[in-house]
């Protein structure tokens, strides 16, 4: 169940990355680009926390998921293509996330 949990969560936060990295280097003002990048690396240190058996894992979890759920709420209000849809399943998955590094 936690390579599961690893793999899923390693993916979001590349996925979040790599949208992160596509959209600094077109838009001239990347502020919520960058917090979303901080986020998915708050992911990925969460995965690392986690395969050291460190007890605190779910904090960076939990910092990694808010940042990425902030800043994609941030772009889609900035660019005016808003989705709630959108935003409802990440902020789903990202509370899944952080329950399962909570719990396992």
């Amino acid at each position: 169940m936690k390579i599961a949990l690893y793999i899923v969560s390693a993916a979001f936060g590349g996925l979040s990355l790599l949208a992160a990295v596509s959209q600094m280097r077109s838009d001239k003002r990347p502020f919520s680009h960058i917090m979303m990048a901080v986020g998915s690396l708050g992911l990925f240190a969460a995965v690392a926390c986690g395969i050291a058996q460190q007890s605190f894992d779910w904090i960076p979890a939990i910092a990694g998921g808010a940042l990425i759920c902030a800043a994609a709420v941030w772009n889609g209000k900035k660019s005016g293509n808003f989705h709630i849809q959108h935003h409802i399943v990440r902020i789903l998955l990202s509370l899944i996330l952080v329950a399962g590094f909570i719990l396992i």
